[in-house]
């Protein structure tokens, strides 16, 4: 299975942060007419809002939460895509490598073995 080379996927990743991002400019754009609405009495916003104006706040907040779940979710893929995460390895006795199980000086950065970068 060919793999998709990290420049690729940190591309792909920042084009769907943009569409979350891009998802939540309706709802900044109609943020006049909401306060309009909702200016007259700010506790009751059951009653402020009607069954028309209701619908809308609905259907913009909820883009609004979809496009700031995608833009958080994918941003943080495309920040920490490629990056490898570090090890601990088995201390009990002599230090090993929890990857391919050999033997290591203690201290060490990178497993001589597999490469595994380890974290102390």
């Amino acid at each position: 299975m060919p793999t998709v080379p990290l420049t690729v996927r940190r591309v792909l990743y920042s084009l769907l942060a943009a569409l979350g991002f891009i998802m939540m400019v309706p709802f900044m754009v109609n943020m006049r007419r909401l306060q309009a609405v909702l200016g007259t009495d700010p506790v009751a916003v059951q009653s402020a809002l009607d069954a028309a104006a209701a619908d809308w706040a609905l259907r913009l907040t909820g883009a609004l939460l979809l496009g700031l779940l995608l833009a958080t979710g994918f941003l943080y893929a495309a920040l920490s895509a490629g990056i490898p995460r570090a090890w601990r390895p088995h201390e009990n006795g002599v230090p090993r490598c929890r990857r391919c199980n050999s033997e290591i000086r203690f201290g060490i950065g990178r497993c001589p073995v597999c490469d595994q970068q380890f974290s102390w």
